[in-house]
């Protein structure tokens, strides 16, 4: 088998699917630009680590997988076209997604603030230095 790079943008969600013999597997579709060319490709991930790093990501994030190829061709239309798939071993997503943050308890204003006081006023004066 011959090994591929492939970098591109995800068209629509990831799937997670069941095989016949019950083990997960995960789908998704790329469209990679080369050139003038927008070859898409068939994604197709057995590992579990690499499907929960694809189903984080949705419709038009960027990624980078790397696996086995398998060109397959057909006929539409009178004309041969390939199918390109990738049987990935691992999936990057080239651009974070944001991380929650959580929200802090907003502080109570309804009192003015307290002047500067230091516990180890040494000098009994109100300078801070």
């Amino acid at each position: 088998m011959t090994a591929v790079l492939v970098n591109g943008t995800i068209f629509r969600k990831p799937e997670q699917r069941i095989s016949k013999a019950g083990k997960p597997f995960w789908t998704a579709t790329i469209k990679a630009k080369d050139d003038d060319v927008l070859p898409w490709w068939k994604i197709i991930v057995f590992s579990e680590s690499a499907g929960g790093e694809l189903l984080r990501l949705g419709d038009g994030d960027a990624l980078s997988v790397q696996g086995a190829l398998r060109v397959e061709t057909y006929e539409k239309d009178g004309a041969t076209k390939f199918s390109l798939t990738c049987i990935a071993d691992t999936v990057l997503a080239l651009r974070q997604p944001p991380k929650q943050r959580e929200k802090k308890p907003t502080p109570d204003r309804s009192s003015p603030p307290s002047p500067w006081r230091f516990s180890d006023d040494r000098f009994g004066d109100d300078m801070p230095f």
